[in-house]
């Protein structure tokens, strides 16, 4: 479709809010608190920067501009006027934002055959740098990468109608830890897996406020991420034929409209599109529902012109209730708040000497003693199905009533996948060359966690289950390291589908740690907040996904430890057991 010049420029406005804001407060220029843009319990505090000052020097220049990309709202137009018609005209503000915590501007620098003696005034054009300590960046969608790194940026400044202005201003833009700690927050966008049965969450961090909207959706017709792209796809049409803005209405009706024309996709097509814009836009506070368009069609999942926010859950992850499991006595036990009871059937009666279980609503797998013997039954605990291995890790049962079988073979991590009486193994890439000690599955199937131990010590990495587009298992994606700056990580479980929870040791002990698999942020533990386990020696952590889940954690004596929703730990006393587990 081609745009006209108005348009263009709102599309670049729109993905301009999506990925800026702004920094600390600054020492000067208006500054006005109002209402919380965002609905995140902060306040919002609108800043507009000034205008290049008559007669400025190079340094000031270049210090108004840095000041000026940290307008909220967030907009370009100030910045610009830091810069020379060429270099405006070459400024790409919205390819990325950059996330740094110091700035120092030195210079200028004397160009050839001047003499220390020449003023500001005679020289033409004047070198200065910016040494900045870069904490992360943001693509143009948002995606978070730590740096923690020097950065060293110099711009040229030249004379314009007599004034100093910058020539060559650096890709995207560049903001304080401080505003983005302040102003952004992360965010999904939401694709489909392969097969189209699954959402899949893609962190990101955008900018909150009035156009928080926009960037969601903005972002979204991106497409997926390189990083997911070859296990993601999306429904959604393209960048240039999405309307400039969505704008949402008093009673929180979004309006999401597109050029394509909807009548000639398939309704499954239409599903996944309404699916997707629905669940990323679910995260907007006040938006009620979704007015989904095309250039002739209205998209609706109920017969109306609008979608409800809370509609499609059925492409979500399983929102069914877990429970904990443990082997207590050679007795397969099951948890609930703080009530153990044996599980009904034979596991209940016998656990066969297992040191580690997976149990599901399909079954249940237990590791034998010595680790060389995984058993598969259904609930009951009949239908017997034994695999040999080496070194087996706790199994994981997925949505699908498959059973992941994790070991060491000796010459690295294996992974197997048994459905009903096979059992086959899965490419797993780098993966196989990690010493792995745990292994867990998100809710929605899309990516695995493991711990794994290394010469600095222990770590967590992530990676991608990889299907084909009829839902088959292909292998493992070769997992990154995630950031935490807890040392020693352990027992790692999700938490949600972008968040792990795991042990860690600390100044206080061993407690729970939650870390966003991008590493943009952790949270628990003595100095980052959380309720603290008492100093146990834990050993090991279940809890099931989102925010209202119980957590349940044994410690060096074996002892069981109950965390509530709003509580805090507490020891259920009298009970002992090994091989704890959350299980669907």
């Amino acid at each position: 479709m081609n745009l006209t010049p108005r348009l263009r420029a709102a599309v670049a406005v729109g993905a301009l809010l999506a990925v800026s804001a702004c920094a600390g407060i600054p020492s000067s220029g208006p500054v006005t608190k109002v209402a919380d843009d965002g609905g995140l319990g902060e306040s919002t505090v609108r800043y507009s920067p000034a205008r290049p000052a008559e007669g400025a020097s190079p340094q000031q220049i270049v210090r108004g501009y840095l000041d000026a990309m940290l307008a909220y709202p967030a907009s370009s137009g100030i910045a610009t006027a830091f810069l020379t018609p060429a270099g405006a005209k070459r400024w790409s503000p919205s390819a990325s934002v950059r996330v740094y915590s110091s700035a120092t501007i030195s210079g200028p620098t004397l160009a050839a055959g001047e003499d220390g003696e020449t003023t500001d005034k005679t020289r033409n054009p004047v070198e200065l740098s910016a040494r900045l300590f870069e904490d992360a960046r943001l693509d143009q969608q948002g995606h978070y990468t730590r740096r923690a790194s020097p950065l060293v940026l110099s711009y040229r400044l030249e004379r314009v109608d007599g004034e100093w202005r910058i020539a060559n201003p650096q890709v995207g833009l560049l903001i304080s830890q401080k505003y983005f700690d302040d102003y952004f927050r992360p965010f999904n966008l939401y694709n489909f897996d392969r097969p189209g049965r699954r959402l899949v969450p893609d962190p990101v961090h955008l900018v909150v406020g009035d156009q928080l909207a926009t960037g969601l959706v903005t972002n979204l017709a991106r497409g997926p991420a390189a990083s997911i792209a070859g296990v993601a796809r999306t429904y959604v049409p393209p960048l240039d034929v999405l309307r400039p803005s969505v704008p949402v209405s008093d009673d929180g009706v979004a309006d999401v409209s597109f050029s394509a024309d909807f009548s000639v996709l398939s309704e499954s097509v239409q599903d996944h599109l309404s699916a997707q814009i629905v669940w990323t836009l679910r995260q907007v506070r006040g938006i009620t529902s979704v007015r989904l368009a095309g250039e002739a069609t209205v998209l609706s999942s109920n017969g109306g012109t609008t979608q409800d926010i809370g509609s499609w859950g059925g492409y979500g992850p399983s929102i069914a209730r877990g429970r904990a499991y443990a082997i207590s006595d050679d007795h397969v036990v099951q948890i609930d708040d703080d009530a153990v009871k044996r599980l009904s059937g034979a596991w209940g009666s016998d656990a066969r000497g297992a040191v580690a279980i997976g149990v599901s609503d399909d079954g249940v797998a237990a590791v034998l003693a010595g680790r060389n013997l995984v058993r598969i039954t259904n609930r009951k605990g009949t239908n017997a199905r034994t695999f040999a291995g080496s070194r087996l890790l706790t199994p994981q049962w997925d949505g699908d009533g498959n059973v992941w079988v994790v070991d060491d073979q000796g010459s690295g991590t294996r992974v197997r996948l048994v459905t009903g009486t096979r059992i086959r193994t899965l490419a797993t890439g780098g993966l196989a060359g990690l010493d792995v000690t745990t292994f867990a599955l998100s809710p929605d199937g899309s990516r695995y966690a493991v711990t794994a131990r290394g010469a600095a010590g222990s770590s967590i990495q992530v990676g991608a289950v990889r299907r084909d587009a009829k839902d088959r298992v292909l292998g493992l994606g070769t997992p990154s390291e995630v950031y935490t700056p807890a040392p020693s990580p352990r027992s790692v479980s999700w938490s949600s589908g972008t968040e792990l929870s795991y042990l860690a040791e600390s100044q206080s002990g061993r407690q729970v740690y939650t870390t966003a698999i991008d590493g943009s942020s952790t949270t628990g533990g003595l100095s980052r907040g959380g309720v603290l386990l008492p100093d146990v020696g834990a050993r090991a952590l279940a809890l099931g996904s989102g925010g209202s889940a119980n957590r349940y954690a044994t410690d060096a004596r074996n002892r069981l430890w109950f965390l509530a929703p709003g509580g805090s730990w507490r020891l259920l006393p009298g009970i002992r057991l090994t091989g704890l587990t959350y299980g669907r």
